[in-house]
């Protein structure tokens, strides 16, 4: 389990949290999601990036799904939102 900090600048916060009014997410939820010790967490490779996905719970109880590329100063997200039924069920089992 990964346990770097968080990495923010003005382009994630732009995509993950304005961009996307309607999926209400704020950048402590997505933290919250990250820093869940009971998340789930996978990786892909896709054109020589990888990308993390995280299912975790925010301290609201709400289930988050969040995507984040290596930085070097740690997890820099660049996806987020509410968990479907598939993740759901996956972090619950």
């Amino acid at each position: 389990m990964d346990s770097r900090p968080v990495v923010w600048d003005a382009s994630n916060v732009r995509h993950v949290v304005r961009d996307h009014p309607e999926r209400a997410i704020a950048k402590s939820e997505v933290e919250e999601a990250l820093k869940d010790p009971e998340r789930i967490e996978s990786a892909e490779n896709r054109r020589d990036v990888t990308y993390y996905t995280v299912v975790g719970r925010t301290l609201k109880g709400r289930l988050l799904v969040v995507v984040w590329v290596d930085h070097a100063s740690g997890r820099f997200p660049v996806h987020a939102r509410e968990a479907g039924r598939r993740a759901a069920r996956r972090y619950y089992e």
